[in-house]
């Protein structure tokens, strides 16, 4: 079902389906398609919020979102939100705040006189119609293999940062229609290293326990709890903290082209260590038809691996209308960039964008309108440089946050909402990630603070070796493919050089 788990904010009522509801928002009307989630709630000063997605409370001393927002102000949102994980989007006529990461994303535009806001690209495409214009399409690890925030694959569409609010009443050349909002808190004084890894595994368990607890009762519709294993740290860690959590959930790994020795033979291992089932789901012939229905969901937004998985049939071997938990978040404070991007860059250096471009090998795969997006984000940075109380967070960092978190991985997310199962970022809450990014810098570089959370929490599970290293012939023939791949992408951008 396309444009599944999507939604439309604008003045006028655009229902893509039948079964699509809509809500007035004063003087606004969202739009959204039933599977999802949208409460409607009274805050404490009669400010009225909606809020989509699925929404977990991290801290157990703090009340469930909703109850949380009807006890709230309009100014507590930062405040409010900073314990909460998951892929959420909060909005009313005034206002829309993203998850940590942006990761149930809002791309807007012009449609046809007014203001529109979505959850897809693809919805913008189809409600642009004839006027829709794509930029050139995404190759998988072929140089920036997203379109950089704030820009987006539609001319003239542009995409909300996660430090961003928007103001839907105001005009899009209004120095009101965004304003900034700092996504981290501040970490007390003084704060351990045993409570800083207390207050992270707290996080976790209780977020696990939490989103289990809401799949499990009637409003979440009795949804099995699932993990996406493969030998490394993100989900080892997920592991530990399911195990630790105590809640009923089962693995699985899709048998892919790309699957390492390791991805294939540990996840198996891991789930007996936890006593939980472990699926290998194999990976059938591409269906053309699946994957044209995956690029009209998706916009094009994205050429990762995972539109193959639905191409292919493969989530058809995971519970229908399953939740997975999944750790594409984590990596905001494990340096995953500090190797490529070069250092000491400055957000307003006259060619930072163009040597963050240089350091993916834009040129050789990516239009200029990469480039410019990355200049319109750095002077978005250069605005707001005050997104970690107390210091500054390196920009590399802040790339994967606005960029691959935001840009990249909600696409994938995104794109697994046709799938009718849905990602669960677990590590996307504000006051893990502040307390994560505190850590010293070789700690976080070579995941050991990671590591420790395992030790604390399923001491097991670190029996086996964490991302294994693959023989060097082995390695070299399984690179064939992407490289091939690559040089498609390179002789196509050469031959089209100067388009947008």
């Amino acid at each position: 079902m396309l444009h599944r788990r999507q939604f439309i904010v604008s003045k006028n009522t655009h229902a893509l389906r039948p079964d699509w509801v809509s809500r007035d928002i004063g003087g606004l009307v969202l739009s959204h398609c039933p599977d999802l989630p949208v409460r409607r709630v009274l805050g404490a000063d009669k400010t009225v919020w909606h809020l989509l997605g699925l929404p977990v409370q991290t801290d157990p001393a703090r009340p469930d979102p909703v109850e949380a927002l009807a006890a709230s102000r309009a100014g507590d949102i930062a405040e409010l939100c900073r314990s909460w994980t998951g892929r959420w989007l909060l909005l009313n006529n005034r206002a829309v705040h993203l998850d940590t990461g942006g990761t149930l994303g809002c791309f807007y535009g012009m449609v046809d006189g007014a203001l529109t806001l979505t959850s897809s690209a693809g919805v913008m495409a189809q409600l642009l119609g004839e006027e829709a214009s794509f930029r050139r399409p995404l190759a998988h690890e072929a140089g920036l293999d997203w379109y950089p925030l704030p820009g987006s694959g539609l001319t003239g569409v542009r995409r909300l940062l996660p430090t961003q609010v928007l103001d839907p009443a105001r005009p899009m050349d209004d120095p009101g229609f965004l304003t900034f909002r700092r996504p981290f808190p501040a970490v007390p004084p003084g704060f351990s290293d045993s409570l800083a890894y207390e207050r992270m595994e707290s996080i976790l368990v209780t977020a696990i326990r939490n989103l289990h607890r809401t799949l499990a009762g009637p409003e979440g519709g009795h949804r099995p709890l699932m993990l996406q294993l493969t030998a490394g740290y993100d989900t080892r860690l997920l592991l530990a903290a399911a195990q630790k959590a105590g809640v009923p959930f089962a693995t699985f790994t899709f048998d892919h082209r790309d699957l390492t020795p390791g991805d294939r033979k540990l996840p198996p291992k891991l789930a007996r260590l936890a006593g939980v089932e472990h699926h290998l789901i194999p990976c059938p012939p591409l269906d053309a038809q699946r994957a044209r229905d995956y690029a009209a969901h998706t916009g094009g937004h994205t050429a990762a691996m995972d539109g193959e998985f639905y191409a292919n049939g493969a989530w058809d071997g995971v519970p229908e209308g399953a939740v997975v938990l999944h750790g594409g978040v984590f990596e905001v404070a494990r340096c995953f960039y500090w190797g490529q991007i070069p250092p000491g860059l400055a957000a307003d250096g006259e060619d930072t964008a163009a040597r963050i471009f240089d350091a993916f090998r834009g040129k050789l795969y990516n239009p200029p309108s990469h480039c410019e997006a990355l200049r319109e984000w750095l002077a978005w940075v250069v605005r707001t440089p005050d997104v970690l109380p107390g210091g500054a967070m390196d920009l590399r960092d802040r790339f994967y946050l606005e960029q691959r978190v935001a840009g990249w991985l909600s696409a994938i997310d995104q794109g697994v909402d046709l799938t009718g199962r849905q990602l669960f970022q677990v590590g996307n809450c504000a006051d893990f990630l502040a307390i994560a990014l505190a850590m010293p810098v070789d700690v976080r570089r070579s995941s050991q603070h990671q590591a420790e959370l395992i030790r604390r929490m399923a001491p097991d599970l670190l029996s086996e070796p964490i991302n294994p290293p693959q023989p060097a012939v082995l390695r070299q023939l399984r690179k064939l493919p992407r490289r091939l791949n690559k040089l498609r992408t390179a002789i196509g951008h050469h031959l089209a050089r100067t388009s947008a």
